[in-house]
């Protein structure tokens, strides 16, 4: 089973009164910054294993970060015929976490105003929903971003 697929069994059994369509993993904004910076420390700091310690030093980094403005490490996003919901993933890494999501949020897809653009070698999405102004701001890598593109454009964008 794929990463994507796991992602969205899990979503479906938070948001069980609802079909999900189709899920993307993204994570907090600012994120993807601080796990470069974790990786370079990582490789840096570590011993014989530079890539090793250049994966835990970016994981490390991500969820302090993530910690530190009160977020999840990482966020799927989950869309319905009818809305789009943000469930938090409280656990990350290269595997698990799947089943720990907790329902942060949900926009109506007719109140949902979507923008996004780049970073550097981040794409930013900003989430607005239009009947209250709040706007949830997300990332997610150019490349490899898990299922983004698809979702975005299962919404029109």
């Amino acid at each position: 089973m794929s990463r994507e697929e796991h992602a969205r069994e899990g979503a479906q059994s938070v948001l069980v009164d609802d079909e999900v369509i189709d899920v993307a993993v993204v994570m907090p904004r600012g994120s993807t910054k601080s796990g470069v910076l974790g990786a370079a420390l990582g490789v840096g700091l570590g011993g014989d294993n530079q890539m090793a310690w250049g994966v835990a030093g970016s994981m490390l980094a991500q969820r302090a970060h993530s910690a530190s403005h009160g977020s999840y490490p990482s966020i799927v996003l989950a869309v319905s015929a009818t809305k789009l919901y943000v469930l938090g993933r409280g656990k990350t890494g290269l595997v698990g976490g799947w089943k720990d999501l907790a329902l942060v949020a949900h926009i109506d897809r007719a109140d949902l105003k979507i923008d996004t653009r780049h970073s550097g070698t981040v794409r930013v999405i900003e989430l607005t929903d239009t009947t209250t102004g709040n706007v949830l701001e997300f990332e997610a890598q150019n490349i490899g971003g898990l299922g983004l593109n698809e979702l975005l454009e299962e919404l029109g964008k």
